[in-house]
């Protein structure tokens, strides 16, 4: 016995030794490519003559910038570095000019917007910019009309779908009695629609009525801005538009309609133009030396649902107080940043967090203009309030000033299961948010009475930061959303524009504008939450089996954070 044992043992100092070196090493290897990436990011080799660049749309242009350890080489580009790239290159003679491939085009119509802007001002080098794509929807189209050439493949197989416009939007009022889940939503404004899926079977008048008006504004856009580009007739263009003509389609009929420049196989038309360099965006690096100023503006990013505490979910984009503040106290603190624009693009979240964070931005000494996006909506708008001036897209969605509680019961469910849910309590609405306890018409009072604090607090903020008597501000709100060209005219921004146009008013507002540099602030992510992040299934797994411990239970039950208080900033 005492020889098995001792085997036993030997072997399993040897496995231990042997996993401990095998780490170790790993861990060295690890470090040296580190190393070797950091090293290799300096070398950068300007750009060859006669090259192209090549902007490929299937790619993810995310507005956020993150910094991680493990990022520092990353050939990874963000929207705002994308739309500098192009206008850096604009000037550069090594570059003869753009080729944007469009199939999978991941940008929005805001996006797009911008983005044509900034290929109109490259046109002005009379480079040509080529764009080419199997598959054509009208985010796409609106995209290459911006282009000198449009080419598709000659193939009845290409995919060309443009029309007016469909939404479908779910109702699960019937699947959730049938699961027998039951969901309260209080909200405060007739307009306030988010979470009336759970409870309706269909549309409500007010949300069909806001979002019909929003889509037909979006699509005159769309008309306007196509028929502007291709020089074509509007009324003509619209009726060819919405009569189905173009839907389920190939390159062929766009091609006879005029809207695409000709029919040929991309390898066909790049040696009939003897194109020959090719770099892609991310690759470029510039034969011009840029030049770098002491006046700085920061672009600080607001991306993503607002949260009180960070999502443990690594997938998951979260504007949190610590992230932002910790981000806005760097630009505040640098003496060489002497303006801030805040690119908010966020449908909204917590309440406390879009109010902790609105303060934040109120505070700071410097001039804070915000650049809407694709989005600012109800806590998006509310954290934009605080900005001195705020600028968005004829696209972006703002406005949806309301505020909204869900509170889900699982009585019926846990029932049908056969789970007895007990419940023990002292005091008068201990049990408000309770998953099983009956929704009465007190409660509900008092979550509406809740909900109306935080409405008129919402309503005050606007009124204060946007200069509007608090009547002309109760008349556009109610959850109402709102398009940019909307939103100019009942006061909610102060001017049309994109990032660009943001950045540069605020350059010249700050007598800075022929001399400044523009800066972005990054988030910041660290080994300790990125390990988290990545180790969360099996934190999960592991939660999950300790729960047939009774003092993990009691531990779970005394957590604060399955307290809370149900209250959203979110839109539609």
């Amino acid at each position: 016995m005492f020889l098995i044992s001792w085997i036993l043992s030997f072997f399993k100092f040897v496995i231990r030794e042997i996993s401990s070196m095998i780490i170790k090493f790993a861990f060295l290897i690890f470090l040296i490519i580190l190393a070797f990436s950091y090293f290799d990011k300096n070398k950068k080799t300007p750009i060859a003559k006669k090259s192209y660049l090549k902007i490929d749309l299937s790619k993810e242009y995310n507005e956020t910038l993150v910094q991680s350890p493990f990022n520092f080489n990353s050939k990874n580009i963000n929207f705002y570095q994308l739309l500098n790239n192009i206008a850096i290159s604009k000037n550069d003679s090594n570059v003869e000019g753009l080729i944007i491939f469009l199939d999978d085009n991941s940008l929005s119509r805001t996006q797009i917007s911008e983005l044509g802007e900034v290929l109109n001002e490259f046109k002005t080098s009379h480079k040509p910019i080529y764009s080419y794509s199997a598959m054509l929807d009208n985010n796409s189209l609106l995209l290459s009309s911006y282009s000198n050439e449009v080419i598709m493949p000659p193939a009845a197989s290409t995919a060309v779908n443009i029309t007016g416009y469909n939404k479908d939007i779910p109702y699960f009022k019937n699947l959730t009695e049938k699961l027998g889940i039951d969901v309260t939503v209080v909200h405060v404004g007739d307009f306030k629609t988010y979470g009336e899926n759970y409870t309706r079977d269909q549309m409500s008048e007010e949300n069909r009525a806001d979002l019909k008006r929003v889509l037909d504004k979006s699509y005159s856009f769309f008309v306007d801005d196509l028929a502007k580009n291709l020089s074509l007739d509007q009324n003509t263009l619209n009726s060819l538009v919405l009569s189905g003509d173009l839907m389920g389609e190939s390159s062929s009929t766009l091609k006879n309609n005029k809207l695409i420049s000709s029919l040929k196989y991309w390898e066909d038309f790049k040696k009939e133009r003897e194109i020959e360099n090719i770099t892609e965006i991310e690759n470029y690096t510039p034969s011009i030396k840029e030049s770098v100023s002491n006046q700085k503006i920061a672009i600080i990013y607001a991306d993503g649902e607002i949260s009180y505490t960070a999502s443990k979910n690594p997938t998951s984009s979260v504007i949190t107080p610590d992230k932002f503040i910790s981000a806005l106290d760097k630009a505040s603190k640098d003496d060489s940043i002497k303006g801030i624009v805040i690119r908010v693009n966020s449908p909204g979240g917590s309440a406390l967090a879009s109010d902790v964070i609105c303060n934040s931005i109120k505070n700071v000494e410097k001039p804070v203009y915000v650049s809407i996006g694709s989005v600012a909506a109800s806590g998006g708008y509310y954290i934009s309030t605080a900005a001195k001036k705020i600028f968005a897209d004829k696209n972006s969605i703002t406005g949806s000033i309301g505020v909204v509680s869900l509170i889900p019961n699982f009585k019926e469910l846990t029932d049908k299961v056969g789970v007895n849910v007990n419940d023990i309590s002292l005091g008068k609405f201990s049990d408000l948010y309770s998953l099983t306890a009956p929704m009465t018409p007190e409660r509900r009072e008092k979550i509406y009475s809740s909900n109306l604090k935080v409405y008129n607090e919402f309503l005050n903020k606007v009124a204060y930061g946007r200069n509007l008597p608090l009547k002309d501000v109760e008349n556009i709100a109610q959850g109402k959303i709102w398009l940019g060209e909307e939103a100019i005219n009942n006061g909610l921004i102060d001017s049309i524009g994109g990032i660009n146009k943001t950045i540069k008013t605020l350059a010249t507002d700050l007598s800075i504008n022929d001399n400044y540099s523009v800066v972005e602030i990054p988030y910041e992510e660290d080994l300790k939450s990125m390990f988290e992040s990545t180790l969360l299934p099996i934190q999960t797994l592991f939660s999950l089996k300790s729960l047939t411990d009774s003092k993990n239970i009691k531990a779970l039950i005394e957590n604060e954070d399955m307290f809370f208080k149900p209250i959203l900033y979110l839109s539609f």
